[in-house]
């Protein structure tokens, strides 16, 4: 097991920072949600209309992370895209035009945006599956790893990171399609991007009419080599700490709900299960395996990202309840399907704001009431008491 040390916490929380120095302001939340998904090994999609400053964000991340702007790739997905203008293909070479060379296609980054992924046709997306879940892609019945070997500051031999980034339009918007179900499994977060307040628009303009006049925000250099020392240290040590049993517990439980599978339930009362009950038969596309997965990455890496004291790093474990009252939504909101119910009182805004309330609902109803393991009873109250803060607190 790889401890996580103070120095590691003050990282990951500079990082936000960082990026606002580089001019992307009021998106801590979600720079804190793209830094986990990050250490996780994950992936992102952020929705929202053109013009909020998704691809700037991501080149701040990398810059804020010491990757450099070198590390970051951009796919512009339009309806003619091909899957081999993603992945790359084999090539006349420059010296030999007899001899066919592989030239990398743009997923061949650390860092790729993938800009208006839902414009594209489904045969195109299909394309991303193999790299988003296994860091590899196949060109012509060869396979080509995405993550290379480098040496980190302190001499060890690191993995590159790999992350995904997509944006999509809203999907009411023309000329707009579905991602697949399989795909969309495969984003650790969605992340809705809102309208900015007036406040930070105003900011926006004044920015870019300095870089037209020619002030430009100062890009600090990348040091690359403790870039990777720094994430590669911290992933390890987040993702070897244990979960709570409780936590771990309700996790599980979220996932067996939204399949019906109501016997499995861990540390619910009896009384509560026709409540549960009548929240499964509106599901209609349940959560899978990766959701409980995710979940678990994600509640370590926020708690470490976000919550955890840096005297006490090795503790993340305890703040994982709060962590995973933060991160729920995003982490789940484009896993399920469900039937909405419109004319019940009190049910009113778009489907995407219903998905996000039905979460939560699933969520707390499952939330255990009963001893688990060592830990105390009454967790329910304790998680509705840190769901109702996170969503009066994030917007995300």
């Amino acid at each position: 097991m790889h401890d996580l040390r103070a120095d590691d916490i003050l990282y990951l929380r500079s990082i936000p920072a960082a990026v606002t120095a580089l001019g992307m302001k009021d998106l801590d939340d979600i720079v804190r949600l793209l830094t986990v998904a990050l250490l996780s090994g994950g992936h992102v999609l952020l929705e929202g209309n053109p013009g909020l400053g998704k691809t700037a964000l991501v080149r701040a991340l990398s810059q804020a992370l010491g990757l450099g702007e070198e590390a970051v790739g951009r796919i512009q997905f339009t309806p003619d895209l091909m899957p081999a203008d993603i992945t790359g293909t084999l090539m006349p070479s420059e010296e030999d035009a007899g001899r066919l060379m592989f030239r990398e296609g743009p997923i061949f980054h650390e860092l790729l945006l993938a800009d208006e992924i839902n414009r594209a046709t489904p045969k195109t997306q299909s394309a991303m599956l193999e790299a988003m879940a296994e860091q590899q892609v196949t060109v012509l019945g060869e396979r080509r790893v995405l993550q290379k070997e480098e040496r980190a500051a302190d001499g060890r031999s690191v993995l590159t990171p790999f992350m995904v980034m997509a944006t999509q339009n809203p999907i009411d918007q023309d000329g707009t399609f579905n991602l697949p179900e399989a795909q969309l499994d495969r984003f650790m977060f969605k992340i809705r991007m809102r309208m900015p307040r007036a406040e930070t628009i105003g900011r926006i303009m004044d920015k870019e009419l300095q870089n037209g006049a020619g002030t430009k925000t100062p890009v600090p250099p990348a040091n690359r080599r403790a870039a990777l020392d720094n994430i590669d240290r911290a992933a390890r040590a987040i993702l070897s700490a244990p979960l709570p049993p409780t936590v771990r517990a309700h996790i599980i439980n979220i996932v067996m709900a939204s399949n019906g599978v109501l016997d499995d339930l861990n540390g619910i009362s009896k009384g509560r299960v026709a409540e549960v009950a009548a929240l499964a038969e509106r599901v209609d596309y349940p959560f899978g395996p990766r959701a409980a997965i995710t979940l678990g990455k994600a509640v370590l890496g926020w708690s470490a990202v976000t919550l955890t004291d840096p005297e006490h790093a090795q503790e993340i474990g305890a703040e994982t309840r709060r962590a995973l009252a933060d991160v729920l939504v995003p982490a789940l909101r484009h896993r399920i399907r469900i039937r909405h119910d419109y004319g019940a009182p009190g049910v009113q805004g778009s489907e995407a704001d219903a998905i996000d309330g039905f979460v939560r609902k699933l969520a707390l109803a499952v939330a255990p009431n009963l001893r688990v393991g060592n830990d105390a009873a009454d967790y329910h109250l304790r998680f509705k008491a840190d769901m109702d803060d996170a969503e009066a607190r994030l917007r995300v």
